[in-house]
């Protein structure tokens, strides 16, 4: 039986990958972090590198123990623990252990054989069988994703949406299972077709944290040369939150500023960061082509989201408290694939 949340958050987890030079690799550890941190059931999750990246182990682990816990679980992040891993992290615990001598200190296995990762390969060449092309059309649908939008389409009124809207209110659902988004989802006019403009004019996407990022499909991005942006966790952004009273979401807007003229700004968790971006457009900051605005939550998430509906900016969101980091991907991933489709049409 699995410990109870409350039990669970007196322990921290050390998530731990390889490192690598590519960022996009560093990245993905970063997100799974903050997808972990997002289920609630941990006091703590700090991802952290074995190699070239920061934090290595050493700094990870103090990070931890700073914050005063005194169990944590060590969960390498690796498909196979190798030979350079099984020599060096017993090395990076063992000096941990007589640093922090009070701590309790775990190993988890690594992720190894598992039955759902062999589905997650299925499903990756499925996707490539289903286009009938040598490489994964970036629209491609497993059936499964297939049959899931057919039901949609069954159980909600889509004559409500105009052609363009429509896969976007779509997606919404399909990625919260949650009907009340045909009801509470709001378009300014243009709102699709400046999005779609900005990807196949190849602007930036920027996103308020590292979830959003996550989720945004990059292989689908690579024909057009957009390239995503989320400033949330940058050493320089936590140092301006802390000076000026912001939050970290709320300084990387203002960090973002000079990356977004005419591209898409994503913002699915943080009301500070949408509050921000629009307080810098009225101050004359370049404007997005289009605000993805779908922050969710009980302080700040309706209002900041009213504040966008009367900004002037093309925007698109979801009225009320619902939305979210997987809302705001799944907006964005569908206007990436009616792009494609209509630069492959």
């Amino acid at each position: 039986m699995a410990d109870a949340p409350e039990k669970n958050a007196k322990k921290a987890i050390l998530l731990l990958g390889h490192g690598s030079k590519a960022k996009e690799a560093n990245d993905t550890l970063r997100a799974v972090a903050e997808a972990l941190r997002a289920r609630e059931g941990y006091g703590c999750v700090q991802a952290a590198f074995l190699q070239i990246e920061a934090p290595d182990f050493e700094e990870g682990f103090g990070e931890i123990a700073l914050k005063g816990f005194n169990d944590i679980i060590v969960m390498p992040y690796f498909l196979y623990m190798g030979l350079h891993v099984q020599q060096d992290l017993p090395e990076e615990i063992a000096k941990a252990k007589e640093k922090f001598p009070r701590i309790k200190v775990r190993l988890a296995r690594s992720l190894g054989f598992h039955d759902k990762l062999v589905d997650v390969t299925v499903e990756r060449i499925e996707e490539l069988e289903d286009s009938g092309s040598s490489v994964a059309a970036p629209f491609a649908q497993h059936p499964i994703e297939r049959e899931s939008f057919r039901i949609i389409g069954a159980e909600m009124d889509e004559s409500r949406f105009t052609a363009l809207e429509l896969p976007i209110v779509k997606r919404a659902i399909h990625s919260t299972a949650d009907f009340d988004f045909q009801e509470i989802i709001r378009f300014s006019p243009g709102a699709v077709s400046a999005g779609m403009d900005a990807v196949r004019n190849g602007r930036n996407i920027i996103t308020d944290v590292r979830m959003v990022d996550a989720g945004i499909t990059r292989a689908r991005l690579k024909p057009f040369g957009v390239e995503v942006f989320c400033f949330s966790s940058d050493e320089d952004v936590a140092r301006t939150s802390d000076r000026e009273g912001v939050t970290k979401t709320a300084a990387s807007m203002r960090k973002a500023a000079r990356f977004m003229e005419g591209g898409i700004v994503a913002v699915g968790n943080a009301p500070t960061a949408l509050v921000e971006l629009l307080r810098l457009i009225r101050g004359g900051a370049p404007a997005p082509a289009l605000i993805v605005g779908v922050p969710v939550g009980f302080v700040g998430a309706r209002e900041s989201k009213e504040e966008l509906q009367r900004s002037g900016c093309e925007y698109i969101t979801a009225a009320g408290r619902k939305g979210g980091s997987t809302v705001a991907a799944a907006i964005t991933n569908a206007l990436v694939i009616q792009a494609a489709q209509a630069a492959f049409e």
